[in-house]
């Protein structure tokens, strides 16, 4: 192999440099890690479009017309869309939209967040919160917010007067209504902390079909029972031998999920002991709860459980 000389080897360096050859290593890609309900994405930037990563299937998106933000879109049937807007995207997997999706280590732009004893909430956008209590309710401006720890997320809002938030990304069940949040809330003011729960409790189920992983002694099939939270409240899934669809309600109290109809295949014995166990007990959930493993578990007041899994893509 011929030897190239440190003078050669500058030269040749430079002339890559000057004519726009010189190669980007993987350090030099930006990635971007989102968070979109219950589900990841990743997005990785590159010379002519972005590569969409979700799980292991990945697409490559060229530059789409935007009047606001950058869009990439595939232009394919069915549609899968990125749509950057600050810290926030639009994402469209495969025909599926899904819910908010917000940059890993950052906050929703707009969120509420409630506590109990004594009664507070704050409605929260850039700029602003608004503060309701008891005694009074008030518009103070926020200053943006600073991430002052990590592994879990930790972020300080400060305002113009003596009051603060303290949000860590950390799951938070109501103390009153047993309801689930994504975000733990403390509400400091002066040398005084109040503690509450703050984000969207169906934020936490969107965007990911949850797959039956264990149901009592019920056996589990090859095609398992699923469910999905879509947006406007609607429901749908397979119960093990159905297609059904509905509704729920993670407000109030006690959760709410209801099936309104389903389709009408035959199948064995077994498929319909098990589905009509799946309804029953999905109708009486009352409580749910996402558990350290990342599984969603429904529970009745009589103490039946489904647990459920992300499905793999």
């Amino acid at each position: 192999m011929p030897s190239i000389t440190i003078k050669g080897s500058v030269f040749i360096l430079a002339t890559m440099l000057l004519s726009g050859c010189a190669l980007l290593s993987p350090a030099d890609k930006t990635t971007t890690d989102y968070q979109c309900g219950a589900s990841e994405f990743s997005v990785l930037q590159q010379e002519q479009g972005v590569l969409l990563s979700y799980g292991a299937e990945q697409e490559v998106l060229p530059g789409a017309v935007s009047a606001s933000g950058a869009r990439y879109s595939n232009d394919k049937e069915p549609v899968t869309q990125y749509w950057s807007k600050g810290n926030e995207a639009d994402i469209t997997w495969r025909g599926q939209e899904m819910p908010l999706c917000v940059e890993r280590g950052t906050l929703p732009k707009h969120f509420t967040a409630r506590g109990n004893e004594p009664f507070w909430q704050v409605a929260v956008n850039p700029q602003h919160m608004a503060l309701t209590t008891p005694e009074s309710e008030a518009i103070i401006d926020l200053k943006p917010a600073e991430v002052v720890s990590e592994q879990p997320y930790e972020w300080r809002i400060e305002s113009t007067t003596n009051k603060h938030l303290i949000v860590i990304d950390r799951l938070c069940r109501d103390s009153m209504s047993g309801r689930l949040y994504p975000y733990q809330v403390d509400l400091q003011e002066s040398d005084r902390m109040y503690s509450g729960c703050g984000g969207d409790s169906e934020w936490l189920l969107q965007g990911a079909k949850w797959e039956l992983s264990k149901f009592e002694d019920y056996a589990l099939h090859s095609k398992p029972a699923t469910i999905q939270f879509l947006e406007d409240s609607q429901l749908a899934g397979f119960n093990g031998c159905n297609r059904y669809f509905g509704n729920y309600n993670m407000g109030g109290e006690l959760a709410q999920l209801r099936i309104t109809g389903s389709t009408k295949m035959a199948c064995s014995d077994a498929a319909n002991d098990l589905s009509r166990q799946f309804s029953d007990v999905l109708e009486r959930v009352y409580q749910v709860n996402i558990d350290d493993k990342g599984r969603l578990i429904l529970s009745t007041r009589g103490g039946r459980q489904m647990v459920f899994k992300q499905q793999n893509n």
